[in-house]
């Protein structure tokens, strides 16, 4: 059985009080320091957040480029050495933002470079991805 007159409780309960000084409750100064503080941690993290949307979204935008360069990659694997020629830039069917050109060089005889570029605009700015592979007549 507790005892009500514990020393050590009293001593808890004056202690407090002493902290304390008043009765339970927030003061409206209090109350306007928590809403700043909530308020900045929570600008602070929805900006957090939008940051990493658009960081995820140009992942998204440079990987569906790298696989339309891919793809024109193959396409050009498919055809005959003579038949590997340059396109012009244009849109890319399907994919309304993209546009892509082929640019092919003749190395050395027998031998051509082609170069698949992909371009995209992401706030205001034109962004591009390549990729380079080599055919042989052989």
């Amino acid at each position: 059985m507790r005892n009500p007159n514990n020393p050590l409780k009293k001593f808890h309960l004056r202690f407090f009080q002493r902290i304390v000084g008043k009765p339970a409750g927030f003061t409206l100064f209090e109350m306007v320091l928590v809403i700043a503080l909530v308020t900045t941690a929570s600008v602070a993290l929805l900006q957090a957040l939008g940051t990493g949307l658009f960081a995820g979204r140009e992942n998204e935008n440079e990987t569906v480029a790298a696989n339309l360069a891919q793809e024109k990659l193959e396409e050009l694997r498919n055809k005959s050495f003579s038949g590997i020629s340059s396109e012009t830039r244009a849109a890319v069917s399907g994919f309304s933002p993209y546009e892509r050109e082929v640019v092919v060089s003749t190395v050395q005889t027998g031998l051509k470079q082609a170069t698949v570029n992909v371009y995209w605009t992401s706030k205001n700015a034109t962004l591009s991805s390549s990729l380079v592979t080599y055919a042989s007549d052989i």
